[in-house]
This record gives C-alpha cells, structure tokens and sequence, in this order.
C-alpha cells in the first residue's frame, strides 16, 4: 500500500495532538503495539522504551509538567518520506513546573505503520543541554 504525504502527516499531526492531550492512554493510543522510542543523543544514555515502559516513565512525568504543549517549531523543516513512511518534524514543547516554565526543543522522527494509521517509531532528539540544566533545576527545587 502507497501512503501519500497527506496521510502520513495527519498521522504526524494527530501524534502531536495526543501529546497534547498528556495522559498515559492519548500519548500511547496513537503507537502500534510493537512500537519503539529511541531518546537521543545516545550520550545521555536513555534507554530504548517500548510502549508499557514508555507509559511508566510516562506516570512520573505527567504531574511535573503541567500544561504540556507540543507544537510545530517550524514547518518548513518537515520531511516526509512516504517510501520509508517517515515524517521528521522540528518541534518546541512548553509546561508550567514547580521550579517555573519548561521549553524545550525537539527533532522528531516518526516511522508509521505500514497502513499508516500507527506509529511503529519514534526517534526523538531533544535539546540535551537544555534538559540537563532544567533537571538540575527542578533537583535543586529552583
């Protein structure tokens, strides 16, 4: 089956709204079952996370970020390949913590199901300086 461009962004795009939603069950109800998610740089040493252990690190997250926005950075930077039914999406996301606002910075890369309807892959490249310094902050309590 062919995928078109227009298929595998809204696939892309209803990803993103169900992050938006920030529960357990709306982040995972868009992956396939055997779904991955690789967190880069490999340097920062995240494990690769199928869904039910994307879902528990998912239930410590949620209350921290309050507020959860992810949203097209730029969309310019999209790429979507329907041969490899990849999208690569430049994406920010903004909360509300304890510590104050959260805003980080991604590239996305999403590889769908073969009926395009899932998400079988996720490669997520994150802003690492970023994170670290908002972690010390939010270990620090200010």
């Amino acid at each position: 089956m062919s995928l078109t461009r227009s298929h595998l962004l809204r696939t892309a795009h209803t990803f993103i709204e169900n992050y938006n939603e920030w529960t357990v069950s709306s982040v995972l109800s868009i992956r396939s079952p055997s779904c991955i998610h690789r967190t880069l740089p490999s340097s920062d040493n995240h494990p690769i996370r199928n869904n039910a252990e994307f879902g528990t690190m998912l239930e410590t997250v949620i209350p921290i970020f309050r507020g959860f926005h992810l949203y097209i950075a730029d969309d310019k930077a999209t790429v979507v390949d329907t041969e490899a039914r990849k999208v690569m999406l430049h994406l920010k996301s903004r909360a509300e913590t304890d510590v104050g606002p959260y805003e980080n910075e991604y590239i996305f890369t999403l590889t769908m199901s073969e009926n395009g309807e899932k998400v079988d892959e996720i490669m997520e490249f994150l802003d690492s300086r970023y994170t670290a310094q908002f972690l010390s902050r939010l270990q620090s309590g200010h």
